[in-house]
This record gives C-alpha cells, structure tokens and sequence, in this order.
C-alpha cells in the first residue's frame, strides 16, 4: 500500500518510515521546518520516502492541497496519514474527494468545531459549563447578561490556547470587542463563549483500536492553566497513580465523550476535565490527536510505548505490541513558557534525582518573545518516581533550582 504522510512535527520523534514497515509505500509531505538543518540527520530522515515535499507556510499554504492532488496522480495513494490537529479537517477533505479510507469530514469537524463537539456532548448528558456562539458583539453581551462574569471567549477551531481570552468586566469585554473586529461584521465570528470555572486541571490521554479504547489515563497539571503558559507560567503535569480515586470517573467521563462523537474506528484522543473546588467534574473538550506540550514523551516514560507509533501501526494494520493496562512507573513533565525579555542566564545540566531529561531551547543574549502557543517553551524536563507525590516533589526542586538559575531581563 502507499501512504501520503501529512506532517508538521520535527521528524527527530516521527519516523514515519520504521512505523509503516517495509511492505508499506509513503510520499512525505512536512513542514520545511520539520526537518534537522544537521546534513547527516536530514538525509536520514527524509531516506526511504519515494517522494519528499517541504513545505514552506505549511500551516495555512492552500496551495498544499493541490500538491497533493498532483502527487495523488502520480502515485496513487492508498490511505491519508496526519496527526497534528491543524491537519484533520484538511486530510478528511482530501479524503473524501479521493474516495480514500479513514476519518471523515463529520468526525474531523466534530473534534475540531468546539461548537458541534459541544453541543454532541451535552445531548449525551455530560457535565459541562454554560456555551453558546458568539457570532457578533450582541451575542457576547447577552451571554454575559445571562451567566456573569468571568467569560472565557475562544476561537471554535483554534488549539494551543491561541485566541482565547478570559473577560473579567465590562471594560475587558469592550477592549476585547474593539479587538476583534470579526465580531461586528456580517460574517459570523467563529467564536465560543463558555463560562469560566475556577478549577484543577486534569488532562486525558489514549488510543482507541478498532473502535476499542486501549489505553486511557489521567494527568493532572494542578492549578496551572494552559492560559498561565501564555503569561510566562510554568505548566506541569503528572500521571496519576493507579489507585488515585479520581482515575475511574475521568476514565469514565473520556470515554462517554469517545462514545457520543463520531469517532474514528481508530484514533489518538487528548481530553481536557475541570475539577472545580467543590470537587464537581466538568468535562471541557477533546481531541482525536496526541497531546502537545511533551505529553508524548511523558506517557512513554510511564507505559513504555509510543501511542504514535502504534496509531500509525494499527492505521495500516501491522501487528501491535502488548499495551499495558497500567503504567510501570508515574512520569510527569514542567515547561517553562518564554517570558518577553533578554536571556541573560539559563540553567545548565540538571543533576536533580528523578528528571531524566532537562532541555534548554533558548540561549544566552537571545531576546524572547512571548508564548504564542500553551505547548512553547524554552526550557523543559521530564522526571518519573513510583507514587506521583515523588515526581510532583522532583518537579517542585526542578521547578525552584530552574528559576534561580534563569535570569530573563524585562524588554519594554
């Protein structure tokens, strides 16, 4: 069989190649700068592949699409393979007008339209907080009139905690309008309103094969947000231990969302819940993609297995390795965020017991900019224990000794 291989992720983790097999074809279509500027490492990457495309603005270069219409007439392809999230919508696209196999434009749509997800969810019966479109300004003033303050408004289709905003006031909601001019047009803003809750995060990730969900297990990043990233927060997250009574019900929450949306037979999920201080659970949204923000590596460390590589596996129907149902050991990472200003100090070697890898992705004399993206980050670890109190220790000393070896002067 051949493969067109959609990719934006740096090939270093995706070896697309070593996952389809020898018995399987592909044409690599990837972000230019997905591939290693090291000579040696790009040929290795791009070795194997009967064609290679890079793709410079791949994120919004229409003209992407027509390529692959071109290479599909060359080389006849069998099947769409494409795990970022801004590439669902536009491999189902493809492959409904190419009458090939895999994820449709409905179920792409349901996963990346909060909108639609929502509202398929609600009619399910799970818990979520107050919605609705906010196509125009009226809208949003009259969601506020209903539910109060504090608002979150967030592109329907965005990702990243791109575009959202928390509106605190009436003053907020005026700049906030006079901002986003796509709300005063006859056009319908794609936005979504939602009432904000104050909350602990809990994130939900896993694999569904032949409409069977695999491997489903809960992180918790605590009290930080994915919003706090984009201020210059460090973000944290930490698998549950296998005992941990909130496990069960955000398993079960997941898994009723997997059911109520028109989910792929198979798919990688990345699931948001609320824990609100009243210990009530609200479900907020769901992916059908891996989770950002080195989430993949951390589940690797915890179960021992790319959920990648066997989505990619199990897509073309090679044999799949056992999958644990539970981790052998709790894992759990810590970004730090860019915060605007110059680097004038960063942390060197990280001999913290428990982090088994610490990245540094900024340099000294570097002025940083701020977080465009919650996954950003100019520095990270990763750090597994046997009980998460022990990684979330190991990540409160990473935390501390990261920060007193960092020294980022303010930029006006």
């Amino acid at each position: 069989m051949k493969h067109l291989v959609l990719n934006r992720a740096a090939l270093l983790r995706r070896p697309y190649q070593d996952w389809l097999g020898p018995e399987h074809r592909a044409v690599l279509v990837t972000d230019a700068r997905s591939v290693s500027v090291e000579p040696d490492r790009r040929e290795r990457q791009l070795a194997g592949y009967d064609e290679v495309r890079l793709v410079d603005a791949f994120h919004d270069n229409a003209a992407l699409e027509l390529d692959v219409l071109e290479l599909h007439a060359t080389h006849g392809f069998d099947r769409i393979v494409a795990l970022g999230e801004f590439d669902l919508l536009r491999a189902a696209r493809l492959r409904e007008l190419l009458g090939l196999p895999g994820q449709s434009v409905k179920s792409a749509q349901a996963y990346r339209d909060k909108l639609t997800m929502k509202r398929a969810l609600l009619a399910a019966g799970l818990p979520l907080a107050p919605f609705a479109p906010v196509p125009d300004a009226t809208s949003l003033v009259d969601f506020v009139r209903h539910h109060g303050y504090p608002v979150v408004v967030k592109p329907r289709r965005g990702g990243g905690s791109m575009g959202v905003a928390v509106l605190r006031d009436e003053a907020e909601l005026r700049a906030y309008a006079a901002a986003n001019p796509a709300l005063g047009t006859d056009d319908a803003a794609q936005l979504l309103a939602e009432t904000y809750l104050d909350h602990e995060l809990f994130h939900v990730d896993g694999i569904v094969v032949d409409s069977v969900p695999r491997l489903v297990w809960a992180s918790t990043q605590g009290r930080a947000t994915c919003l706090g990233a984009l201020s210059g927060e460090p973000v944290r997250s930490c698998m549950l231990d296998a005992d941990d009574p909130l496990l069960a019900p955000l398993r079960e929450l997941t898994t009723r969302a997997l059911a109520a949306l028109p989910t792929p037979d198979t798919t990688l999920f990345h699931a948001e819940v609320f824990r609100t201080p009243d210990g009530e659970l609200v479900f907020n949204e769901i992916g059908c993609r891996m989770g950002g923000g080195r989430i993949e590596e951390s589940l690797e460390l915890g179960f021992g297995i790319s959920l990648p590589e066997l989505y990619v596996k199990a897509l073309v129907g090679r044999p799949l390795p056992e999958i644990p149902t539970e981790p052998a050991r709790i894992a759990g990472l810590l970004r730090f965020p860019p915060r605007h200003g110059t680097v004038r100090a960063l942390p060197g070697p990280c001999e913290i017991p428990g982090v088994v890898d610490f990245q540094v992705r900024a340099r000294v004399g570097a002025v940083l900019g701020r977080a465009k993206v919650s996954a950003e980050n100019f520095a990270s670890g990763l750090a597994v224990g046997e009980r998460a109190a022990d990684v979330l220790g190991t990540l409160d000393r990473l935390e501390s000794w990261a920060r007193a070896e960092t020294v980022i002067d303010p930029v006006d």
